[in-house]
C-alpha cells in the first residue's frame, strides 16, 4: 500500500493540470482509485506490478471491463519495482491472461523521467479512447496539449 501511495504522489506532482479526485475504497466495490479530468473525464486504477503480474479483485475486473467496453476511458497506472518504470495501460489489461511483459503499455516511463514523458501521459489520459492506436498520440502528444 505504501508503494501505491508513493505512485499517487509521483502522479499528482507530475500532472498538476489534471483535476484529481481520490475515491475511497468504501464508496463502491471495484471503482478505480482516481477520477480525473483533463480535457475530458477518465478513471485511473493504481497498481504495483508483483511477479510480473497485476492483481485485480473480481469486482475491479468487472467494473473496469464493463466501463471500458462501453467506451469509457479507464486506465491502469502500474509501477514496476524491478524495472523501475511506470507503465500506463488501457483498461483492457484486466481481461488479459498474459503476464505484464506480454501486454504492451500505452507508455512506459523510465526511472528518471523527462518532462516529455509526463506530457505524453497527459496527452493519453486527455484523449485516448478504446480502439485508438497509442502510437499516434504517444509519438506526437504536443498537438493535444494546446
Amino acid at each position: 500500500m505504501a508503494d501505491e501511495k508513493n505512485l499517487w504522489k509521483q502522479l499528482k506532482n507530475n500532472t498538476k493540470s489534471i483535476i484529481w479526485t481520490r475515491i475511497e475504497a468504501t464508496s463502491g466495490l471495484g471503482i478505480p482509485d482516481l477520477f480525473g479530468f483533463y480535457r475530458r473525464p477518465f478513471w485511473l486504477e493504481l497498481k504495483i506490478i508483483n511477479n510480473n503480474k497485476l492483481n485485480f479483485s473480481a469486482h475491479q475486473i468487472a467494473w473496469i471491463h464493463r466501463h471500458y467496453c462501453e467506451g469509457c476511458p479507464v486506465f491502469v497506472l502500474a509501477k514496476d519495482p524491478l524495472s523501475k518504470t511506470i507503465k500506463l495501460f488501457s483498461g483492457s489489461i484486466v481481461r488479459s491472461p498474459h503476464t505484464v511483459d506480454r501486454v504492451p503499455p500505452l507508455i512506459s516511463i523510465p526511472a528518471r523521467p523527462r518532462p516529455v514523458d509526463w506530457e505524453q501521459v497527459l496527452a493519453l489520459l486527455g484523449s485516448w479512447m478504446p480502439g485508438d492506436s497509442p502510437l499516434s498520440i504517444a509519438t506526437n502528444p504536443t498537438h493535444l496539449l494546446h
